[in-house]
């Protein structure tokens, strides 16, 4: 279905390219767009296209910081920079990676750490200044990464390499020595095992809030819970437990989060919720999990707001299924249907955000009144299967929906779309997003 909706839609998207109304940037190095934000209660949302970069350096992305408030962002109006990452990579004397695909903001936001897809490199960005200010490499591929409630280090899902990078960090050092020498598990023979699983491909590594345990998804599925401090796994579960195509990590109070998609509709969709409070309480027990099916298609980012609903994007069905939870789902007096429920469906495609809006990755406003989301492509750079077109977007660019009902439900409101042009076509591919507050 979504194949014949694409191909239907190609000229209107065409045509969208020549006569957007949305702020679009042209192929420039950096472009500054007026303002009508005043520092009451301003905030920044950090969103790269991992595409080619506009100052043609191939899958060298390009990071669009959007400020303002709240009535700003709904409004149009929220100031745009645009920042070539690979070139100012290399302007600050740092090698330049391929692909930028996850994006997160240390503790205090002073600095967002960006994975690379494809080459594996993680960078430091100065929030301030908007400047590279590290590189590494830990391994060949950097797919997600999440930073310690502490500072002191970093982890990266390092999918082909079928390990996890722990990389230390000095946010207070130098230029280029901000990143530590990195240490690396190795998933064996003995992990695949009990996975039940032919490789063990990290698609992400979760830090809790502890810092002391990470959850590690994998693309064959199944999940470990790793020791951090010693970087051993903890504890495992199975392919069998859990379904292929992990994907997102969430930690949310007593409970972590994970979940599973998959492009065909015909394969049901999971989220998982652990009882991490029990593995906090004695690090021997491993926490048990309950299973939700989900009815959305091709889950992937979640956010949980106001600490009551939370909302799962699903990527090709274009909507999102807004979920009630219970504070304790592992209270032996809460019954099935009551832990984990679903209230609400909201459709995204044919409203403010276009006919097909595809959401990635999601970030919420510190009011907690607007989530924005990551738009994919027409030639998505990730994650697309060709039977499916799960990834193929129309409308690139960064998405803003409406909080009501205090999460219960949504209101699609306003669309910043940003396309980037390479020999005729649309390449712009947004994944990595996050709220700088």
């Amino acid at each position: 279905m979504k194949r014949i909706f694409i191909l239907c839609l190609f000229f209107i998207g065409f045509a969208w390219v020549m006569f957007a109304q949305t702020p679009f940037l042209p192929n420039k190095g950096s472009v500054q767009v007026a303002s009508a934000a005043g520092p009451k209660d301003a905030y920044e949302v950090w969103a790269i296209d991992q595409a080619t970069s506009l100052d043609g350096t191939v899958l060298g992305g390009n990071l669009y910081i959007l400020s303002g408030n709240d009535q700003d962002f709904i409004g149009g109006t929220a100031n745009i920079k645009q920042i070539n990452l690979a070139a100012n990579a290399v302007a600050n004397g740092f090698e330049k990676g391929s692909k930028p695909h996850w994006l997160v903001f240390n503790k205090g936001a002073t600095h967002a750490i960006v994975g690379h897809a494809s080459s594996g490199h993680v960078y430091a960005i100065d929030a301030s200044n908007r400047q590279v200010v590290d590189v590494v490499v830990p391994g060949g591929n950097s797919h997600a990464v999440s930073v310690s409630p502490d500072n002191t280090f970093v982890l990266a899902a390092d999918t082909p390499g079928q390990q996890v990078h722990k990389i230390p960090t000095n946010y207070q050092a130098p230029v280029g020595e901000i990143f530590g020498t990195p240490q690396t598990l190795k998933f064996d023979s003995n992990t695949l095992q009990a996975l039940g699983t032919n490789t063990a491909n990290p698609v992400v590594a979760q830090v809790d809030e502890t810092g002391q345990w990470a959850y590690v998804t994998f693309a064959q599925g199944g999940a470990v819970i790793v020791n951090t401090q010693t970087m051993t796994v903890a504890h495992i579960y199975s392919s069998k437990e859990l379904t292929f195509n992990g994907l997102v990590a969430y930690d949310f109070g007593k409970n972590f989060i994970t979940n599973a998609g998959n492009a065909n509709p015909e394969i049901a969709d999971f989220l998982y919720f652990y009882d991490h409070d029990s593995l906090l309480k004695n690090p021997t027990t491993r926490p048990p999990v309950i299973k939700v099916p989900q009815s959305g298609n091709d889950v992937h980012g979640l956010e949980v707001i106001g600490g009551k609903y939370l909302w799962q994007l699903n990527r090709a069905s274009n909507n999102i299924t807004i979920h009630e939870l219970n504070p304790n789902p592992f209270d032996p007096n809460v019954e099935g249907s009551n832990k984990v429920r679903a209230v609400n469906l909201i459709d995204l495609a044919n409203t403010a955000l276009g006919p097909d809006p595809t959401p990635d990755l999601g970030g919420v406003s510190p009011s907690e009144k607007l989530l924005f989301v990551s738009q994919r492509g027409p030639v998505p750079q990730s994650a697309n299967d060709p039977a499916f077109f799960n990834s193929v977007g129309i409308f690139p660019g960064v998405g803003i929906i409406q909080i009501e009902d205090g999460g219960k439900n949504a209101k699609p409101a306003y669309l910043y779309r940003f396309d980037n042009l390479v020999n005729g076509i649309n390449v712009a591919d947004f994944h990595a997003l996050g709220v700088r507050k």
